[in-house]
């Protein structure tokens, strides 16, 4: 849960930024589909978010909603972000946008396409409001603690911020049915 204070320290990193990550220099995933029924991930997006993250869909975040029809084509175009709380001073901030478009077909009802990106960032934040969280003996603790403490945790936030970005691409791509055969 971020932390609401007015003054504040915060270490903010993407999560596909792990240290011998195959996905090292990206900031995203991206799933690019054309076929039947795209915008039927807009509907699913949200239950995938809830089951992966284990957070309720209540809690799911829609912004930046657009869903504009210019004759037979639609374009739609969403945002979720979904917040995982770790601990008491990080969470993960899963990001995910898709854009499409889709028009009328006689075969499948809808036919189009769509790109769905997913971010995720794992920030901390250090509360800074009390004059005991901004003298230096407290900067030196915490620092100390960040270092040498806190951050073999982080990296095991990292990581599995990193195995929930994969799940969700995963998720996504059994539901458009587009996984390599075996």
């Amino acid at each position: 849960m971020p932390i609401f204070a007015r003054t504040k320290l915060v270490i903010y990193e993407d999560c596909l930024e792990v240290p011998g990550s195959p996905f090292q220099g990206k900031k995203f995933l991206t799933l690019e589909y054309s076929g039947p029924n795209p915008q039927a991930a807009y509907y699913q997006a949200k239950k995938i978010l809830s089951q992966v993250t284990k957070v309720p869909e209540g809690e799911i975040v829609e912004r930046d909603f657009s869903w504009k029809k210019e004759g037979e084509e639609e374009s739609f175009s969403v945002s979720f972000d979904v917040i995982k709380d770790m601990d008491r001073f990080s969470f993960i901030q899963l990001t995910l946008s898709m854009k499409g478009k889709v028009k009328p077909s006689k075969e499948f009802g809808k036919e189009g396409n769509v790109t769905i990106n997913i971010e995720g960032t794992l920030r901390t934040e250090y509360p800074q409001d009390t004059l005991w969280e901004k003298s230096l003996i407290y900067e030196f603790f915490r620092a100390f603690y960040h270092r040498f403490i806190y951050e073999d945790t982080r990296k095991k936030y990292k990581q599995e911020c990193v195995n929930l970005m994969n799940q969700i691409y995963t998720n996504l791509k059994e539901f458009f049915n587009i996984l390599p055969r075996r």
